[in-house]
Order: structure tokens, then C-alpha cells, then sequence
């Protein structure tokens, strides 16, 4: 069972929410503030965090910041405001989804399934990166010539091995190699 944490600080929302998750099949953890959310997250390492952009304590979007630098916990944001500007924000933080309220728990499910699948192959590449060194050089090419961050690095390298129909490894050694090319 996949733990989930909800951070919201409209108690109805986080109720609601929560026993939907709950009644879903997954094992929810609920914060009404920014601070308890990364206190919980750093404790409890849920598989994903659903996020409120506006909470007191620390706000969704320092808090994702504080979640990427401290914890390996995943994070997707649901708002009442449909803003682009959020969304942006979102997004340059590294969220895995931007769902706005009101939720209907059958309409997010698809897109919690996803965030968790997509939040599931992260941490495997981060993992082979670590753990290869081809990997890990062709990132840092990546980096240095693209002026990618680590994660956007891994992902353009997956991107390149899928498109070509390689295997991630081959991908980085032609890169690395110089035989390969970044676009």
C-alpha cells in the first residue's frame, strides 16, 4: 500500500481528500500546515506529496523547494487557483502535477497513478546514475553544455535512448564518446 501525504490547510478539503485516498486503496498522512508536511516527510517518506499552494507555515511552493533539497519525496500540487503563474512555479520546482480544486476523486485518481508511476522511474534513473559512470558523465555533459539541472539532464538522456530506441547506457557511451549527439 502506497503512502500519500495531503497537506491542506482547509480541513473539509484534507477530510475529504484523505478518506478518498484512503478508501482508494492507499495509506494517507495529513499535515494542515507547510512545517508538519516537511516534518512528516522527512520522517515518514511517503511515495508522493499532494501539495496546497497556500498554507500557513511554509507555503506549497517553499515547501517543494525544502522537499527536493532535503527529502527524495515526490510532490504534485492541487490549488484553488488556476493561475499560470502557479502553474510556472510549479512546474520550475519539479512537480509532477498541477490538479486544480474542486477535486473529484474520480476525475485525480488517473493522475495520481501517473505522478507515482512517473515519481517510481525518477528514482530508478537516479539510481542507475549513481551507479553508472558512463551515466553520471554523460549527465554532466548534459549539464554543462544545456545548462540542465541533474534531473532535467537524466531526462533528456532517457528521452534521446527512447527516441533512438537505445538503452540508456548505449545512449550516455555515444554521448560520452563523442559519436553521439545532445539533440
Amino acid at each position: 500500500m502506497e503512502k500519500i501525504l495531503v497537506a491542506d490547510d482547509d480541513r473539509v478539503v484534507l477530510y475529504t481528500l484523505s478518506k478518498g485516498l484512503r478508501e482508494a486503496g492507499y495509506e494517507v498522512t495529513e499535515a494542515r500546515d507547510g512545517l508538519k508536511a516537511l516534518a512528516l516527510c522527512q520522517t515518514e517518506s511517503p511515495a508522493l506529496a499532494l501539495l496546497d499552494i497556500r498554507m500557513p507555515g511554509l507555503d506549497g511552493l517553499e515547501l517543494a523547494r525544502r522537499l527536493r533539497r532535503e527529502t527524495k519525496v515526490p510532490f504534485m500540487f492541487f490549488s484553488a487557483y488556476n493561475d499560470e503563474n502557479y502553474v510556472k512555479r510549479a512546474v520550475a520546482e519539479g512537480a509532477l502535477g498541477y490538479l486544480v480544486k474542486p477535486l473529484k476523486l474520480k476525475e485525480i485518481l488517473p493522475t495520481l497513478r501517473t505522478a507515482l508511476a512517473r515519481a517510481q522511474d525518477i528514482d530508478g534513473l537516479q539510481g542507475a546514475l549513481q551507479n553508472n559512470r558512463t551515466i553520471a558523465t554523460a549527465v554532466g555533459m548534459l549539464m554543462k553544455s544545456e545548462g540542465f539541472d541533474q534531473e532535467t539532464a537524466l531526462e533528456h538522456l532517457r528521452q534521446l535512448a527512447r527516441d533512438r530506441r537505445h538503452k540508456l547506457e548505449d545512449e550516455a557511451l555515444a554521448l560520452v564518446s563523442g559519436t553521439g549527439t545532445a539533440r
